[in-house]
């Protein structure tokens, strides 16, 4: 391995490592009761990112079809009959 490939691997583990630190002093283990109710309510109250990407989803869509019809006054790739 070449020192770059060390040292990538390095701050790789040091940042999972660190990621794993914050997380276990930072997460409480709610009951298992508690564990769903949260996210049930954050779902169905919290639409808005939802929106967001259904919208986002329908112009790309719509963007990608226009850029596959030819512009005006030009023809197809392929004569139409």
């Amino acid at each position: 391995m070449s020192r770059r490939d060390l040292s990538l691997l390095g701050g790789a583990v040091l940042i999972l490592v660190a990621g794993l630190l914050i997380g276990q002093r930072t997460w409480r283990r709610p009951d298992a009761e508690d564990r769903a109710a949260p996210f049930r309510v954050w779902f169905w109250e919290s639409r808005s990112l939802d929106l967001f990407v259904q919208v986002g989803l329908i112009l790309c869509g719509a963007l990608g079809i226009a850029a596959l019809l030819p512009e005006d006054g030009e023809e197809g790739p392929w004569p139409p009959g």
